[in-house]
């Protein structure tokens, strides 16, 4: 049975071809210098169109007896290891491999631990991560190609937008996976207008605010935590503002503070402020107090990636429920451009990347399989399970076809490595500067003028991504 493990682990190497042990550093960051050798076919056996040839049973499938196939992931919820775990016993018993798989890592952050597995010469099979992340490893050399993958499973479910994709010189580095809607959850029976403009958005949060029934209209951060940033970027974005652009020799470069950009992040920081009179206390709030803000009664409008917030009124029973809606971040005149998590899958160089594209094929990007995650919490990216995937059968009854249409509305969203084009190598070290949820804290927390604070988080983009880029 396949096996999960939440502590360091050692496992043999002598599977292992290729190793890579160059690593230096910490974080992603010390990828840098990495060299795997070979496209990561594993113990010599070769890939096509998403499967393996070489030695096959009876029954049909790849023998891969005495090998194993580890998968890396800080997804721990219930769904992911429920579907996953099912998925692992039965490749196991159609293919005598072995799997393992890490959900969390005790004591260190992921980057670390897959920085340790690469330096032991055992990078992991498989590593579900966001475009940003995956972007980072792959300018570091580290990540196998999957074009054959991507090429079997988009001609089964069609192909997703663009920007979900990670492709460098004809190869694609990632398979796309999933999308993390990035919505507003609000009660319809607390206010009767509807938050979709921002002129809307205000209105309806004044309205709110003279309620009874919650303790505030909304529950805005304006910490500088990562889910603060994440919400800070998606009333950028709606803007039209971005973090990095590149000039006209092609390079990466902070557009923060440049012309017209500048104007737009000035504009959400000065709507921001309007909107604090009606928020509850949110200098240090993160993920958690967001999921809980609506089923505690705590406010009446939030901002999450997903649908936890509505998802635990229904689960605990709350009699508003069925009055909580979905709605997508707005610009100034209603929906604009969205920002957004894409959830893609790579291997490394030096891994069983054979065997881990076998199971992504025959299993995880099955209808049997992705019908079971992509539901409540997750959107689907491809035509196909657009179409095919029936979000009504599958979403309790308290869900409307205006949240479903909300849902979908968003999976086209922009990715922060994808603001250039090609995707910005260098994403996470704008991004961990959290420049839209510092610029906010600056000026809620500190009364900055919102063009100094602007200027101000600028140059500390500007200051780290001239480190990444080194001399």
């Amino acid at each position: 049975m396949a096996s999960n493990e939440c502590r360091d682990s050692e496992r043999s190497v002598t599977r292992r071809r290729n190793v890579l042990r160059a690593v230096g550093g910490s974080a992603v960051a010390g990828l840098a210098g990495c060299i795997g050798g070979g496209g990561g076919g594993g113990s010599g056996s070769t890939s096509t169109e998403g499967s393996t040839t070489g030695s096959v049973q009876e029954n049909g499938w790849p023998d891969y007896s005495g090998r194993e196939m580890r998968v890396v992931t800080d997804e721990c919820s219930d769904v992911f290891k429920r579907v996953w775990e099912d998925a692992f016993a039965e490749f196991e018993n159609k293919t005598g491999a072995s799997v393992t798989l890490e959900c969390g890592a005790e004591g260190q952050s992921i980057q670390e631990r897959i920085i340790q597995l690469i330096q032991s010469g055992n990078p992991p099979e498989l590593f579900p991560t966001s475009v940003t992340q995956s972007t980072q490893l792959q300018n570091q050399g580290t990540l196998a190609p999957m074009t054959d993958l991507v090429e079997t499973v988009t001609d089964r479910l069609g192909m997703p937008h663009e920007r979900s994709f990670l492709e460098r010189d004809g190869e694609h580095y990632t398979i796309p996976f999933f999308a993390i809607p990035y919505l507003q959850w609000y009660r319809e029976d607390v206010a009767e207008s509807t938050p979709d403009s921002w002129e809307n958005m205000l209105g309806w949060m004044e309205e709110a605010s003279n309620s009874d029934e919650v303790t505030d209209a909304t529950l805005l951060p304006w910490s500088t935590h990562y889910c603060s940033e994440l919400v800070a970027q998606c009333f950028l974005r709606s803007n039209g503002a971005n973090m990095a652009t590149r000039n006209d020799d092609g390079e990466v470069v902070v557009s923060i503070d440049q012309g017209e950009n500048r104007e737009r992040w000035i504009e959400m920081l000065e709507f921001r402020k309007q909107l604090q009179p009606y928020t509850g206390p949110g200098s240090d709030i993160g993920c958690e107090e967001r999921i809980n803000a609506l089923h505690t009664e705590s406010s009446a409008h939030t901002t999450y990636g997903g649908a936890r917030p509505k998802i635990q009124s229904i689960e605990r029973d709350r009699d508003f429920h069925q009055h909580i809606r979905a709605e997508p971040i707005p610009g100034p005149d209603g929906p604009g451009e969205f920002f957004g998590v894409i959830k893609s899958i790579c291997s490394f160089q030096g891994s069983n990347t054979d065997m881990a594209k076998t199971f992504l094929d025959q299993f995880i990007f099955q209808p049997e399989y992705y019908e079971r995650y992509i539901n409540i919490q997750n959107a689907p990216l491809y035509p196909k399970q657009k179409e095919e995937i029936d979000m009504r059968e599958k979403l309790p009854d308290s869900y409307t076809d205006e949240d479903i249409a909300a849902w979908k509305s968003v999976t086209d969203a922009i990715p922060p490595a994808h603001e250039t084009s090609p995707p910005n190598p260098y994403v996470d070290s704008i991004f961990t500067t959290r420049p839209g949820s510092t610029a906010i804290s600056l000026v809620i927390s500190e009364d900055m003028d919102p063009g100094e604070a602007v200027d101000q988080v600028a140059e500390s983009a500007r200051e780290s991504l001239k480190q990444a880029k080194g001399p």
